[in-house]
């Protein structure tokens, strides 16, 4: 039985810590994503700015979803200084096509909802 035990503790220890570094590195994603989008919002571009501010807003959202006590500020200020310019290009494009699958969702459960909001 002790031995049953110890297996199933040294799974529990093994797993967690490859399911924390996979969120740490979800967040650390959608940190980079926020760092896009503020950097896109303070464009002069209207489109550029309006999808900036979606980022912001959408990423945020997942984070404080994921991990409300989370240090935006402290994750955000490390993320920043690192980022290069082709980080932003890189992360724009993966973030953006994120957003878009996102928003393709939402339009499709809003078609579908339609019908019961119909009179």
């Amino acid at each position: 039985m002790r031995k049953i035990w110890r297996s199933v503790l040294l799974a529990v220890v093994t797993v967690v810590p490859i399911h924390a570094l996979a969120q740490d590195a979800e967040s650390l994603a959608d940190i980079r994503c926020v760092a896009v989008g503020m950097h896109f919002a303070e464009t002069p571009d209207s489109h550029e700015k309006s999808t900036g501010t979606l980022l912001v807003l959408y990423y945020m959202g997942r984070l404080d979803g994921r991990a409300p006590s989370l240090d935006i500020e402290k994750l955000l200020s490390e993320q920043i200084e690192r980022m290069t310019q082709s980080d932003y290009s890189t992360e724009a494009l993966r973030c953006s096509q994120n957003l878009s699958m996102k928003g393709a969702q939402i339009k499709q459960l809003g078609e579908q909802m339609q019908k019961h909001f119909k009179p």
